[in-house]
């Protein structure tokens, strides 16, 4: 498939892909049998739903397992950034207990590094 192999090579090293076939209730204009999608998918290593845009069927399913499987490849990310957050804001309150803070009382930007 030119489609993934694009993906493949162009694309950011995390991203995340999902095989999605749609028009499942029209099973007259299927052009697409649900196990070639199914053992396509799983040749590409992803997952595969078949949706309909008309009754709504897996269209928040789709998203929903998207969105956890870009959450899962960036958790790494985003657990140091939450830790890093965490420790400037326990240094920011230190320093304020402290009274070692170089702001002048009553700064409005209290808190922030800018």
């Amino acid at each position: 498939m030119k489609w993934a192999s694009d993906v493949d090579e162009y694309a950011p090293d995390k991203v995340q892909k999902i095989l999605v076939g749609n028009k499942s209730d029209e099973e007259d204009r299927r052009q697409v049998a649900t196990e070639q999608g199914v053992k396509l998918a799983k040749a590409y290593g992803m997952d595969f739903f078949e949706t309909s845009a008309f009754t709504n069927h897996n269209i928040t399913e789709t998203f929903t397992r998207l969105a956890e499987q870009v959450l899962a490849a960036n958790k790494k990310d985003l657990d140091l950034l939450r830790m890093s957050l965490n420790d400037e804001l326990n240094l920011t309150a230190l320093e304020e207990e402290e009274g070692l803070s170089d702001r002048a009382p009553g700064d409005q930007h209290k808190g922030c590094w800018c």
